[in-house]
C-alpha cells in the first residue's frame, strides 16, 4: 500500500513546502519555508516600523537593508506622494520605536526624480525630523540620493527659521552636533536668508537670532554654546 497521503495533504503541509493549491499566494522565506506573501506597501510599512538595525536571526543586516531600500524605491516609483504621507503619518504617530527608517525614507524621497515627490519630501522634513538629531541624521542619508539644490536648501534653512526662538535656542544647545555634522555646517550650506531680509519687520525672530548669532562668531558647538 503507498501512502500518497503523506506527499500530498491539505491539512498539513511541512514548514518547507507551500500549501498544495496555494503555490501562487507563497513565497519561500530567508529561514528556508514558505509564507505568504505581502505587497510592497504592507513591506514598505514593515521598515518603517521596525527598520533594519541588527538584521534578523537568518538576514544579515546589509541584506536586509538593501532588500528594504529595493522595496522603498518601487513604492516611491509607484506614488511618491502616498509614500511621503505613510512615512509621515508613522513617524509623527509614534508606531516605530526609532525614527532612523522614516528619515532614510524620507531622503530617498527627496532625491526622487518626480519633483512633486521631492517637494512634498522636503515639506515634510519639520514633521518627520523633530529634533537637532534627525535633521543631522537626514543630511547624511539626503547626500545618498541627491545634491544640496535650491529645494534642500530652502527645506533645511526653513527648518530653523520656522522655529520660535526659544526653541531654536534648545536645539542649538542641546544637539550640537551627530553624525560628523553640526549646525554650522548646515546654516552655512542652508543659507537661511540674505541680511537684507532682516530690515523687515515680517522677518522671523529665528532668522535674526540666527544672522546675530553667525555675525558675532558665537560657537554653534563647544562651551561657547553656554552664552545662548
Amino acid at each position: 500500500m503507498t501512502l500518497y497521503s503523506k506527499h500530498y495533504n491539505t491539512r498539513e503541509t511541512a514548514q518547507s513546502e507551500s500549501i498544495p493549491g496555494r503555490e501562487a499566494d507563497m513565497v519561500e522565506n530567508s529561514a528556508g519555508g514558505f509564507g505568504f506573501a505581502v505587497d510592497r506597501w504592507t513591506h514598505f510599512n514593515r521598515f518603517l516600523i521596525l527598520g533594519t538595525e541588527g538584521g534578523t536571526y537568518y538576514t544579515g543586516e546589509a541584506k536586509l537593508t538593501r532588500d528594504s531600500a529595493n522595496n522603498v524605491n518601487k513604492c516611491i516609483e509607484e506614488d511618491g506622494l502616498r509614500a511621503v504621507k505613510t512615512i509621515v503619518d508613522i513617524s509623527v504617530s509614534g508606531r516605530a520605536p526609532k525614527n532612523d527608517a522614516a528619515l532614510f525614507a524620507l531622503a530617498m524621497c527627496a532625491g526622487s526624480p518626480v519633483a512633486a515627490t521631492r517637494k512634498a519630501a522636503l515639506a515634510a522634513l519639520p514633521q518627520v525630523a523633530r529634533i537637532g538629531t534627525h535633521l543631522f541624521q537626514f543630511a547624511e542619508f539626503v547626500e545618498s540620493f541627491r545634491g544640496w539644490g535650491r529645494g534642500l536648501r530652502k527645506a533645511v534653512a526653513n527648518w530653523y527659521v520656522e522655529k520660535p526662538v526659544d526653541r531654536l535656542q534648545y536645539q542649538l544647545v542641546k544637539y550640537q552636533s551627530r553624525y560628523n555634522w553640526s549646525h554650522r555646517d548646515l546654516l552655512r550650506l542652508a543659507h537661511p536668508s540674505p541680511v537684507d531680509d532682516l530690515q523687515n519687520a515680517d522677518t522671523p525672530a529665528a532668522l535674526v537670532f540666527l544672522h546675530d548669532l553667525i555675525a558675532l562668531n558665537v560657537p554653534l558647538q563647544g562651551e561657547g554654546c553656554a552664552v545662548l
